[in-house]
């Protein structure tokens, strides 16, 4: 039986402009497809993201997606797509007061948002990404977290849905891209989501180090571009839990933005190995 893989990211090409994550995602994901592998993406609706050039549907289970924030619910909902010339679904969670101030500029460059909504948004997007798989009656093997806006991911699945039985076998993995800045969320965003011990966590090798330490493996995208992510993994505590996760530490380099069979082919094959060892 094929490994069921779930990818929470806020790129995935072509619905964002190109990224070392998103050409990772989009492009492993249509091979996986392709060899019969159960493989689903959840993604922000941007305000740029065209419903209609998209053809995004509305599943009706998944119409309202509740996350409380300050002890309220508030209420998203999940649209459906496939990513171009495949069928891999793409699962688009859809709350306009939050994703039309995320404009292309800020899902294209790697600076630490200055505007605290988001921060609220993409902590609502983590807990939505988790709260859609029980309303979809699906249970990944896998789930893959990418860089710092969904690093929160891993540590909420051993905090507040530990006794959650939906995710017990559910094997968690945190992905890094090296030419992507590592940022954390403010203390008093973290608050209003109900995180326990936010003060803990504010400072980005904090959250990075506790983001690792709840995961059960790490993968690290290299590519040609500026590493700045380097100094942080150096840190001693960071550097010690990378290392305590022996076999479970890949490094794949991405030094293409194409499509390229021949290139991504290896790429997913060897992927899959990994998260099948877990």
């Amino acid at each position: 039986m094929s490994l069921k893989i779930y990818n929470i990211s806020k790129r995935v090409s072509p619905f964002t402009p190109a990224s070392t994550e998103g050409d990772f995602i989009s492009n492993t994901s249509k091979i996986f497809n392709e060899n019969k592998i159960d493989v689903r993406v959840f993604l922000p609706r941007y305000g740029y993201i065209s419903e209609r050039k998209y053809i995004l549907r509305e599943v009706i289970r998944l119409k309202e997606i509740s996350v409380k924030i300050n002890n309220e619910e508030i209420i998203s909902s999940v649209k459906s797509a496939f990513i171009p010339d495949s069928r891999v679904q793409v699962y688009f969670n859809i709350y306009p007061e939050y994703y039309k101030e995320i404009t292309k500029q800020v899902t294209s460059n790697y600076q630490q948002p200055k505007n605290s909504n988001v921060f609220d948004t993409y902590l609502m997007y983590s807990f939505a990404a988790l709260n859609t798989l029980e309303r979809l009656y699906w249970q990944p093997d896998v789930i893959l977290c990418y860089n710092w806006h969904s690093a929160l991911i891993p540590v909420l699945l051993k905090t507040i849905f530990k006794d959650n039985e939906w995710f017990a076998n559910t094997k968690i993995v945190s992905v890094l891209s090296s030419d992507e800045s590592f940022y954390s969320f403010p203390e008093d965003n973290l608050k209003k989501f109900d995180i326990k011990n936010s003060k803990d966590i504010v400072d980005p090798a904090a959250l990075l180090q506790e983001s690792l330490s709840c995961s059960d493996a790490v993968i690290r995208l290299n590519s040609k571009k500026d590493d700045k992510l380097s100094t942080l993994l150096k840190k001693k505590n960071i550097a010690e839990v990378l290392s305590s996760k022996k076999e479970h530490n890949k490094i794949f380099d991405i030094n293409t933005s194409n499509n390229n069979i021949e290139f991504w082919g290896p790429i997913a094959k060897e992927l899959y190995e990994f998260l099948d060892s877990l």
